[in-house]
């Protein structure tokens, strides 16, 4: 199957996404598969929620679950673009790459050029963290709601922006490496850090839902 690596990734079937994720190229990467983790368990909880609301266990938590909702949903469409918009950040950075470095002019323009695309490539991943604290931060709240039939669904939506935030810090982190020393570096850093933390945190809280619900994954022997 031929893959045109410069295709939108949102308009591609997934076998192909997948496919261009294993070619050498280097775009899609992991930033776009994190940004896709991103959108899925956003879903994931708003799967949740919408099944959660109208149950007569929660007639008192509807205005509750329904704040929940709308949350999710206003981070749903900026989730969506985060795949691309994490191909397209790091455009620069290649084309810089590619610059000529013959004089040492050429090369303090070309690392310039460098410096700035790893800048700018700071945004997407930044963004992810961001969006998912904020999903994780709309679903905590009612979390408890969700019943023993979906709560692995919500989990699973907790993990899968885990995931997301975790290869996010990732690619700070490369970035940052790359940069050196530097005020850019830094606030991106520290603020990747703080935001992971937040993240564990609403992690922690859905999980102690669903491990309330679950119990043990066998139950003891007789």
């Amino acid at each position: 199957m031929s893959v045109s690596h410069n295709a939108a990734v949102l308009d591609r079937p997934f076998a192909e996404f997948v496919q261009a994720l294993a070619a050498r190229t280097p775009t899609p990467g992991g930033g776009a598969a994190g940004g896709f983790a991103a959108a899925m368990g956003n879903a994931l909880f708003l799967m949740v929620v919408r099944f959660s609301r109208g149950k007569k266990a929660n007639v008192a938590r509807e205005t509750e679950l329904a704040a929940a909702e709308q949350a999710l949903l206003a981070l749903a469409a900026p989730m969506a673009t985060l795949a691309q918009r994490d191909c397209d950040s790091f455009a620069p950075v290649a084309a810089a790459y590619q610059l000529h470095q013959t004089t040492d002019a050429e090369k303090v323009a070309r690392q310039r050029a460098i410096d700035l695309g790893l800048e700018g490539a700071l945004g997407v991943p930044l963004e992810t963290l961001r969006l998912a604290r904020a999903a994780l931060a709309a679903v905590t709240p009612v979390a408890d709601c969700a019943n023993k039939t979906i709560v692995s669904d919500l989990a699973a939506g907790a993990e899968l922006l885990i995931a997301a935030a975790e290869i996010a810090l990732l690619n700070v982190r490369i970035n940052c490496s790359l940069l050196g020393s530097g005020a850019v570096a830094e606030r991106a850093a520290s603020e990747a850090t703080a935001l992971r933390a937040q993240l564990e945190v609403g992690r922690q809280a859905v999980r102690a839902r669903a491990e309330a619900l679950l119990g043990p994954l066998l139950p003891p022997r007789a």
